[in-house]
């Protein structure tokens, strides 16, 4: 898989949890909605998710909970299921910003999406995924670089600044 734990139980560096069977560059969903489905499905097609239905309603009642849309065009939606197999990371660039809640009030270009199980480790996980990509998120230079990425390598390349 491609979420590592160390035997001190840090996550190993971002680049290392995400697969690029899960990236969708230029994605051309319009809504959140379609794009939520569009990532969920790649991470099904990837063997992290079983069921589509069951982890996209796991992430609708986390997005009912809060603000998922942590400004400059980031959405950060993630959802624990009983339906994630392997936990996992994907990522979608929108080729057109799309409206989504956020603390700047601003359409977003960017979606990271975590799925963890729905245990005690995978609350964990959850909180320690979080913890490093909103460390990347926060850098302006792989904003710019993600915003840019015309392909799958140009995003994972993004994440080792």
């Amino acid at each position: 898989m491609y979420v590592y734990l160390k035997e001190d139980d840090d996550l190993m560096d971002v680049k290392s949890s995400i697969n690029p069977r899960t990236i969708i560059v230029n994605s051309s969903s319009k809504s959140k909605d379609e794009v939520l489905k569009e990532i969920i499905h790649s991470m099904h097609n990837a063997g992290n998710v079983s069921s589509e239905e069951g982890f996209l309603k796991s992430v609708y009642q986390r997005e009912s909970q809060g603000i998922t849309g942590i400004g400059n065009g980031v959405a950060i939606p993630h959802g624990q299921s009983e339906s994630v197999v392997e936990p996992g990371v994907a990522i979608a660039t929108l080729k057109d910003p799309i409206p989504w809640e956020s603390l700047d009030d601003q359409k977003t270009k960017i979606v990271v999406l975590f799925a963890v199980p729905d245990n005690s480790e995978g609350a964990k996980l959850h909180l320690q995924l979080l913890a490093q990509f909103a460390r990347k998120l926060g850098d302006d230079d792989v904003l710019a670089s993600l915003k840019s990425a015309k392909n799958v390598q140009e995003i994972t390349a993004a994440f080792e600044n």
